[in-house]
């Protein structure tokens, strides 16, 4: 039988703090856009609209409040690959999650036009790429995370789930009959992705002799 050792405890531990920043630092990012743009609306409004070019301290909250989260975000996946016992594929899971950070640098430094259209300027054709590759990227980071050895076969499934309503997720999200709340589909997206980087703490390695 398995129990919990002074290392895999350490480990949420040391992941636990880092991943209640990160979280704090998300709902922050959200509250502060609300105060500094009064007719930003979270119901139909994307989150890179926060930065969008021509709107309300355009640039300025996307360097302060973008890119530092992408590297606290950043700075936690790094730390933490050291203490998840992902191999092989779920290894290469693992690595997809980083296009979570991503994102957010890429609506930094290629800011979607106001609106965020499909069609729009150059910037807005990167920042559209870039939000492809970033959330199918962590949907299939996050499915492969499935295949971690030796996770709990409900961690198995809640994984499959979470990268199911991600994927899924991404292509309702721009559906046009469905613009009035685009901007809650994305949060509720978010709120996925935040929980992935959660449920890491049930496949932190285990130093045991029964493992």
């Amino acid at each position: 039988m398995q129990t919990s050792t002074p290392d895999h405890t350490s480990a949420k531990q040391a992941m636990t703090p880092q991943l209640v920043v990160v979280s704090i630092f998300w709902l922050g990012l959200l509250l502060v856009a609300s105060w500094v743009k009064p007719d930003y609306s979270h119901m139909s409004q994307y989150i890179s609209e926060i930065n969008a070019t021509g709107t309300t301290a355009a640039g300025v909250l996307g360097w302060v409040g973008f890119v530092p989260f992408a590297i606290v975000v950043l700075s936690f996946l790094v730390s933490a690959r050291s203490r998840v016992r992902v191999e092989g594929i779920s290894a290469l899971g693992y690595a997809l999650l980083f296009f979570y950070p991503f994102a957010y640098l890429g609506a930094a430094l290629a800011p979607c036009d106001a609106g965020c259209p499909i069609d729009g300027s150059a910037s807005q054709t990167i920042h559209n790429w870039i939000g492809i590759l970033s959330y199918l990227g962590f949907a299939a980071g996050t499915l492969l995370l499935a295949f971690t050895p030796r996770a709990h076969w409900v961690l198995r499934i809640v994984f499959v789930l979470l990268a199911i309503i991600i994927g899924l997720g991404f292509f309702i999200m721009p559906t046009e009959n469905l613009e009035p709340v685009r901007g809650a589909i994305q949060r509720y997206l978010e709120i996925a992705q935040l929980a992935v980087f959660w449920l890491l703490l049930g496949i932190t390695r285990k130093h045991s002799s029964n493992e």
